[in-house]
C-alpha cells in the first residue's frame, strides 16, 4: 500500500524527461521566487515608463506651442490646460494638435524599438535553448537600464525629444521587453508540467507583470505630481540596476545540459518558425497557425492601448492629472489580471481553456465599448469592472502553444511568440495611432470600438482552433514521465521507472 502511495505522490510531482528538464535537486522554490521578483522589477522599470513618457512628451509639446507662464501650466501637471475656459477655442485647437503629435511620437518610439527587436528575437529563443535562460534574462535587462539612463539625462537637461529614439533603439537591439518574455516563459516551461498547472503558472507570471506595472504607474504618478519627471526616472534607473544584480547573482539556471549554439541565421529562422510551416503533420501545423492567430489578436487588442489611453485621459472631457492616471492604470491592470487568474482557476474545473478564453474576449469587448462611449470619469472608472476577466485570453494562448511543443523546443517557441508580439506592438501602435489621429476631432472613442472588433476576431480564431483540435488527435505531444518509487528525501531515490 505504501508503495502505491509513494508512486502516486511521485507521479503528481513528475516532470517531462528531456534535455531541458531540471534535475531532481533543483531549487524550484528559489527559482520561482527570484524569477518572479526579477520580472516584477523589470516591469516596474520598463512598462510603467510608458505613461511617464506619454505625459512628458505632452508637457514638452505644450511648452513648445504655448506660453506656459501665461496659461499657468505647472511643471508637474500636464493637465492644467484642460478645462481652462480662457480663450477656449485656441486651447481646444492646441489640445488636439498636441494629442496628435504626442500619439505619433509614441508610435515612432515604439516602432524604433520594435523593428530592431524583431530580428534580435529570432536568435534569442534558440540561443536560450543552447546557452541557457539566465543569459537571455540579462541581455534585455542591460538594455532597459541603458534606455532609462538616457531618458533620465534627457529629462534632467531638457534635451531634444529626438534623443529618446536613441534610448528606444538600444533597448530594441537588446531584445526589449519581448526578450524578457522569451526568457521568462521558457523558464516557467522548464519547471512546470504541461497542462492546467502550466496555464496557471503563465497566468500568475502575467499577473506579476500587471501588478508590477500598476505599482510603477502609481509611484510614478505621485512623483510626477510632487517632484516633476526627473525623480520618476531616477526611480526606474535604480530598479533596473537592482534587477540586473538580482538575476546575475541569485537566479538558478534551468538548462543544465547545454547544446552547441546554432550559427546559421537561416537555421535559426527555421528553428523558430518550423512549428508553423515545416514540422509535424498538416493538422498540427494548422493547429499551430490557428493558435498563433488566437495569440496575435489577443495581444494586438491590448498592446498600444496604454500610451493612447494616457493621452485620451489627459484631454477633454476627463482632464486627469498624473495621480488619477496612475490610480486608474493600477486598478485596471491589477483587477484584470488577478480576476483573470481566479477565473482560470475556478472555470478550469468546468470548462476547457478555449471556452474560458472566449468568455475573456466577451468581457474585453464590453470594456472597450464602454471606454469608447465614456464621457465622464465615473464611466471610465467602470471600465475595469466590466472587463474584469478581459486579459485572461493572453496567458491561455501562450499555454496552448506551449503545451503543443516539446520541452527542448520551448525557447524557440517563445522566440516565435516574442516576434509575433513585437509585430503586434508595431501593428497596434501604427493602426490605433492612425485611427486616433484621424478621429480625434470628431469622436475620440472610435479607436476603442476598433479594439473591440479585434477581440471579436479573436473569438473566431478560438472557435476555429476548437474545431481543429477536435478533428486531429495528435496536436499535443506525448511525454516520458520519470516515476520515483519510495523516495524518502528530496533529491534521493531508490528506484526510477520510465512510463
Amino acid at each position: 500500500m505504501k508503495h502505491q502511495d509513494d508512486e502516486k505522490t511521485s507521479l503528481l510531482n513528475s516532470r517531462p524527461k528531456s534535455e531541458g528538464s531540471v534535475p531532481p535537486n533543483f531549487p524550484i522554490a528559489r527559482a520561482w521566487i527570484v524569477s518572479g521578483v526579477s520580472v516584477v522589477f523589470y516591469m516596474m522599470a520598463a512598462v510603467s515608463l510608458t505613461p511617464v513618457i506619454s505625459q512628458y512628451v505632452v508637457r514638452r509639446l505644450k511648452e513648445a506651442k504655448l506660453n506656459a507662464t501665461f496659461l499657468n501650466i505647472t511643471d508637474n501637471d500636464v493637465s492644467s490646460l484642460c478645462g481652462n475656459h480662457t480663450n477656449l477655442t485656441e486651447i481646444g485647437r492646441v489640445e488636439q494638435e498636441v494629442q496628435k503629435e504626442a500619439s505619433m511620437l509614441n508610435l515612432y518610439y515604439a516602432l524604433t524599438a520594435g523593428s530592431s527587436a524583431i530580428f534580435i528575437n529570432i536568435f534569442m529563443g534558440p540561443l536560450s535553448d543552447s546557452i541557457g535562460r539566465k543569459k537571455i534574462y540579462l541581455i534585455p535587462m542591460m538594455g532597459v537600464l541603458c534606455k532609462n539612463l538616457i531618458i533620465m539625462f534627457i529629462v534632467y537637461y531638457n534635451m531634444n525629444l529626438n534623443y529618446i529614439f536613441l534610448a528606444y533603439g538600444i533597448d530594441g537591439l537588446c531584445g526589449s521587453y519581448y526578450a524578457v518574455l522569451v526568457a521568462m516563459f521558457s523558464y516557467s516551461a522548464d519547471i512546470t508540467v504541461p497542462g492546467n498547472s502550466r496555464t496557471i503558472a503563465i497566468a500568475v507570471l502575467e499577473g506579476c507583470l500587471a501588478i508590477a506595472a500598476s505599482l510603477g504607474q502609481l509611484a510614478a504618478g505621485y512623483l510626477i505630481k510632487s517632484t516633476g519627471f526627473f525623480y520618476p526616472m531616477v526611480m526606474v534607473v535604480c530598479i533596473s540596476a537592482l534587477d540586473l544584480v538580482i538575476v546575475f547573482f541569485l537566479l538558478p539556471e534551468t538548462l543544465i545540459v547545454k547544446r552547441k549554439a546554432e550559427k546559421s541565421p537561416l537555421k535559426s529562422i527555421k528553428k523558430v518558425f518550423g512549428f508553423y510551416f515545416t514540422e509535424g503533420s498538416r493538422i498540427k501545423r494548422c493547429a499551430y497557425l490557428t493558435a498563433l492567430g488566437v495569440f496575435f489578436f489577443s495581444v494586438v487588442t491590448f498592446l498600444g492601448r496604454s500610451s493612447l489611453e494616457t493621452i485620451y485621459q489627459l484631454g477633454v472631457p476627463f482632464c486627469w492629472d498624473s495621480i488619477k492616471i496612475g490610480y486608474y492604470g493600477a486598478v485596471r491592470l491589477t483587477t484584470s489580471f488577478i480576476c483573470g487568474i481566479l477565473a482560470l482557476k475556478i472555470l478550469q474545473k468546468f470548462l476547457r481553456e478555449e471556452i474560458i478564453s472566449i468568455i475573456s474576449c466577451l468581457s474585453a469587448i464590453a470594456g472597450f465599448l464602454l471606454e469608447g462611449m465614456a464621457d465622464t470619469s465615473l464611466l471610465m472608472y467602470l471600465v475595469p469592472v466590466v472587463s474584469l476577466v478581459g486579459a485572461a485570453s493572453i496567458p491561455i494562448a501562450r499555454s496552448i502553444l506551449s503545451k503543443m511543443t516539446l520541452p527542448s523546443q520551448q525557447g524557440a517557441l517563445f522566440a516565435s511568440i516574442a516576434i509575433v508580439e513585437t509585430v503586434c506592438n508595431s501593428t497596434s501602435n501604427l493602426l490605433y495611432s492612425a485611427v486616433y489621429n484621424a478621429t480625434v476631432e470628431y469622436y475620440k472613442g472610435i479607436v476603442w470600438f476598433m479594439m473591440a472588433g479585434m477581440a471579436l476576431i479573436d473569438i473566431i480564431f478560438l472557435t476555429a482552433f476548437i474545431w481543429i483540435s477536435g478533428k486531429g488527435g495528435d496536436i499535443y505531444p506525448t511525454y516520458e514521465i520519470e516515476v520515483t518509487v519510495n523516495d524518502d528525501s528530496y533529491g534521493g531515490s531508490d528506484k526510477h521507472d520510465i512510463y
